[in-house]
């Protein structure tokens, strides 16, 4: 079995933080995420630069790697992080410098907001609980606590979804039966959110057993990274939640 290297952690850690759709969001997280690298000692403070493009040496291969696979070969790009101040450009070395900004944002929690799907006799009591969680540690979710489905509620609900960067499900054995719950989760595939799965209640999600879902739907939830609930006990709820929490950088205490 080969040894778990320092960059293995990095990319385990970063790689369970969603990344939104809001250019503004992804640029704050690729600043933050240079100045993890930097501070771990994966990569140096500067980067060497060739005509906009990062110089392909050794000591640079990791930032390299970690460029193209989080990012699937699509981060923003360093001239939005210097007009942003997270980078600074030295015309005389062709190099960029991770500036105090981007370290900064290593103390910070991510500016999200979040949308909580899930189903009332199912999720009530654990939706308050990650509602309050969320609300403590500074991110802004929002959970409808009185839908009352109309002639408009689809429309408004849909409107509402395309607003938010991440989605956060609570599923239960009975939640993927409620047409309210299914539409919320196509919605926000549809708008690009970043979908955070948690399975609670003894719940195991399995792909391709629920005819009432799309496609994009089965695909989404089976192949998500989910949070779990192991025990139904405070305890388990507590660690799901701090699981949770963990994907936008908080630590609680």
């Amino acid at each position: 079995m080969s040894e778990t290297t320092p960059f293995d952690t990095f990319m385990e850690r970063t790689s369970q933080r969603p990344l939104p759709q809001n250019p503004m969001t992804r640029i704050r997280i690729l600043a933050k995420e240079l100045a993890e690298g930097a501070a771990v000692g994966l990569w140096g403070i500067s980067f060497r630069m060739f005509r906009g493009q990062l110089v392909t040496s050794e000591d640079q291969q990791d930032l390299i790697t970690y460029l193209n696979d989080r990012w699937n070969k699509a981060s923003p790009h360093f001239g939005l992080l210097i007009s942003n101040g997270y980078l600074k450009f030295d015309a005389g070395e062709n190099d960029v410098y991770i500036t105090k900004a981007a370290f900064d944002l290593i103390e910070e929690s991510e500016p999200a907001n979040v949308f909580i799907s899930y189903k009332r006799s199912d999720s009530s009591a654990f939706a308050l609980l990650v509602l309050a969680r969320m609300k403590a540690a500074g991110i802004e979710p929002f959970l409808d606590l009185a839908l009352q489905p109309g002639d408009d509620w689809e429309k408004g609900l849909k409107g509402r979804i395309e607003k938010y960067q991440y989605l956060v499900v609570l599923l239960s054995h009975d939640t993927l039966k409620s047409e309210v719950c299914i539409k919320e989760i196509s919605w926000a595939i549809e708008a690009g959110l970043a979908i955070i799965p948690i399975w609670h209640n003894g719940f195991v999600y399995k792909a391709g057993t629920w005819d009432a879902l799309s496609v994009k739907v089965d695909t989404a939830l089976s192949k998500t990274h989910t949070i779990r609930v192991i025990e139904e006990s405070a305890l388990g709820y507590n660690n799901a939640i701090v699981e949770l929490l963990n994907r936008f950088g908080v630590m609680p205490d």
